[in-house]
């Protein structure tokens, strides 16, 4: 029996050579096509660490601005935000890379900045556990033995008196700054990051003392606001409104004493409780 030459396998009709030729055309574009357009989840990874600067940080404390700063995306800084609200506490750095939404490349590239601190030495009060951290430090939450302007206390008052951590501090005086003053003493609740139980433990001490003049911010201010100076009506609070949209939020005082035809008294009033940027 005459066997066949190996030649002979390598034989192809034209309808063979055709369709080798096809699936060599569309192994090739497959290849240049990865090429040209990497894998969309490896270009997420590495243009997330291309934003990554890292310093060392406790996740029990970092702020949302920090956080953003050190490269951690702003979905997985509200988890992170949205976890320690509810009371929860990293004991070690392996807890950190449980936090949801946060890639193992991201967590690789913070590791070694993680730095937990103890929970007893931990100065701030914004856990569940904050009512033991004031009576741990003998610190006053149901007697009048302190009282604390909003509008006047300084930085070095508040972290006195209150215990609070000094970036907390510094977000209610920005925020008193930006509205130019507090009508009452329920609206630091409004401050980020001052969760329910610290507002409930402090508000006891605080007030505004009405008879020390604070200009309002004109920029700042909403319905309630300019109901409470006793000022305008319904219908022309609502037409201030819309006229600080349609001026791109910056109010003028000629311009409102104008618009409302306001008598001289009450335009001496305006003057008088709220800030104009003229």
């Amino acid at each position: 029996m005459i066997q066949p030459s190996w030649k002979a396998f390598f034989i192809f009709s034209k309808k063979e050579i055709k369709g080798i030729i096809a699936l060599g055309v569309i192994l090739l574009g497959s290849v240049c096509i990865s090429l040209l357009f990497p894998n969309k989840s490896i270009i997420a990874n590495s243009a997330s660490l291309e934003n990554v600067h890292p310093f060392n940080f406790d996740p029990n404390t970092i702020d949302s601005v920090h956080a953003i700063q050190l490269g951690i995306p702003a979905k997985q800084v509200s988890n992170l935000m949205h976890y320690r609200a509810k009371g929860g506490y990293f004991k070690s750095k392996q807890d950190f890379s449980k936090l949801y939404g946060l890639s193992p490349a991201l967590y690789a590239a913070l590791s070694p900045y993680i730095i937990i601190a103890s929970k007893g030495n931990t100065n701030w009060a914004s856990r569940n556990n904050s009512m033991k951290y004031y009576k741990r430090n003998n610190l006053s939450f149901n007697k009048d033995e302190w009282k604390i302007d909003i509008n006047a206390a300084t930085e070095s008052e508040w972290l006195q008196k209150t215990a609070l951590p000094n970036y907390l501090v510094q977000r209610i005086i920005a925020f008193k700054q930006y509205k130019g003053a507090f009508t009452k003493p329920s609206e630091i609740a409004k401050v980020y990051g001052l969760s329910d139980s610290i507002y409930q433990i402090l508000r006891g001490h605080l007030f505004v003392n009405n008879k020390t003049p604070h200009l309002l911010n004109a920029k700042a201010m909403r319905f309630q606001d300019w109901k409470a100076l006793n000022l305008f009506s319904d219908p022309q609070i609502w037409n201030i409104l819309k006229l600080k949209r349609s001026m791109g939020g910056k109010l003028n005082w000629a311009v409102m004493v104008e618009a409302l035809d306001l008598t001289k008294a009450e335009a001496e009033h305006l003057r008088q409780s709220v800030k104009f940027i003229d």
